[in-house]
């Protein structure tokens, strides 16, 4: 039977031709109950079948369809299920990146990162108190992995380290993408997510992350164009929920074979990491993505990580920011209002507040560290959100042995109302508040102001 099911997969003719050109692979996971001669046949008969995990990757031969060959591979025994492999890419929105006055604000981060400190920041100042005053200051002793395009993490070539960054609050990380490759990052997107989440504080340089004391695992899922495969991201979240990873940060997005947007957790390979992560009590934060979608993210898988939206200086929804069902919250991402009517703080036809900004470098020039603007995108809500959930988890205040969900709790029950009142479609729970999340439960739930009407 199997044999039979690869031989008939080869000799398939496309039924059309866009579906030959846009599923080139099938994500296969076999029975637990599958014989090693059925998985051994079933292998031998594929045309580059390699592990990605606890999955198979089959590459497609030319002209055959994807959708029929993944029918026939499921009408053998040996296999659980099948899907085509997506495409992510990083969830952020270009602009124009430029310098501010150099690597140095000279009047200070708080004129710089609006995101911080500023009327829709995230009142980091107070949050690092909190955090410092229960002996977890800066989020010391908490890991994050950062699956993205790489960090440049050490000076070799071409490459440079940043001074924001040092090597020693680095634990060892991985290059999906290039395996055996050092996992340096060429695009630049996942070490200015890494600046976001752990710049260093007090060194006169640069910026200063969210969680300054924490460190970073770093993880290559994208290549130097930005973008990945599920799979890949399924097989690095594993490899962090077991090589200590206490935060997962995913600032990313999923899409269709025609560039719609998708949930994350659409791809079952992804879900099935998530809730591995989960049971090992890691914390997930991921995008929504940047496509103004009110379907995604759904909200059918939403207790697998932590869904984050993007909003602006003014305290908006981006215009970009998707806010599908499954939204939980939103964080300083950038960039113009959405037009919400009714929305006082959405200011349209009004120029745009700022763009993140922050350390790193423009897309190919990994030598060249500066401060740069330009960044806007659920990217870049992400992290502030995984870097608020190191200081909830460094401060103690949910106990030692906190789970995901006691973070995710205590970060959308603190978070600041935004919209109509309550919960709502556009901002989830409301704009993540590190102070208050950092702040004991009890005495957060006393101050929490519930709108009246």
């Amino acid at each position: 039977m199997t044999c039979a099911v690869l031989a008939v997969l080869v000799s398939m003719a496309s039924s059309t031709a866009a579906d030959a050109a846009s599923q080139r692979q099938l994500v296969v996971r076999m029975k637990s109950s599958a014989s090693s001669a059925e998985r051994a046949a079933l292998l031998r008969s594929a045309q580059g079948a390699r592990r990605v995990g606890p999955a198979y990757v089959f590459d497609l031969p030319a002209g055959v369809a994807g959708d029929r060959a993944a029918q026939r591979l499921r009408r053998s025994h040996a296999v659980a299920w099948t899907e085509p492999s997506r495409k992510v890419r990083a969830a952020f929105v270009p602009n124009d990146p430029g310098t501010i006055g150099g690597a140095r604000a000279a009047s200070g981060w708080q004129s710089v990162q609006w995101s911080l400190s500023a009327p829709f920041g995230i009142n980091a100042a107070q949050a690092w108190s909190n955090a410092a005053a229960s002996g977890g200051s800066g989020g010391r002793g908490v890991t994050i992995a950062v699956l993205d395009s790489g960090v440049s993490h050490a000076a070799a070539g071409q490459f440079r380290a940043s001074r924001d960054l040092p090597r020693s609050r680095f634990v060892a990380g991985r290059d999906f993408v290039n395996e055996g490759k050092s996992g340096r990052d060429y695009f630049g997107h996942g070490t200015f997510v890494a600046h976001i989440i752990a710049a260093s504080a007090n060194n006169a340089y640069g910026t200063v992350g969210v969680a300054y004391r924490a460190r970073i695992m770093p993880l290559k899922v994208l290549d130097s164009s930005g973008m990945g495969d599920d799979f890949v991201i399924a097989q690095a979240i594993r490899y962090a929920a077991q090589r200590g990873a206490d935060v997962i940060n995913l600032s990313l997005e999923l899409f269709s074979r025609n560039g719609a947007p998708r949930s994350l957790t659409l791809s079952r390979n992804v879900r099935e990491a998530l809730r591995r992560a989960r049971r090992l009590g890691v914390v997930v934060v991921t995008a929504t993505g940047n496509s103004f979608s009110s379907s995604v993210p759904s909200r059918k898988y939403g207790s697998l990580a932590i869904n984050v939206g993007g909003t602006t200086e003014h305290g908006c929804l981006g215009l970009y920011s998707n806010h599908g069902p499954g939204l939980d919250l939103v964080a300083p991402a950038g960039g113009a209002d959405a037009d919400l009517v009714g929305d006082p703080n959405c200011r349209v036809g009004e120029p745009p507040g700022r763009d993140i900004a922050g350390v790193g470098f423009r897309a190919g020039e990994p030598g060249r560290f500066a401060s740069v603007s330009g960044f806007q995108g659920t990217s870049m809500a992400v992290p502030h959100v995984s870097g608020a959930a190191a200081l909830v988890l460094a401060s103690g205040i949910l106990g030692e042995h906190a789970r995901p969900a006691d973070v995710e709790r205590q970060l959308r029950w603190t978070a600041r109302d935004l919209g109509a009142p309550g919960r709502d479609r556009y901002y989830g729970a409301g704009l993540l508040d590190a102070a208050a999340a950092t702040t004991a439960p009890r005495a957060a739930r006393q101050r929490r102001v519930t709108p009246s009407g």
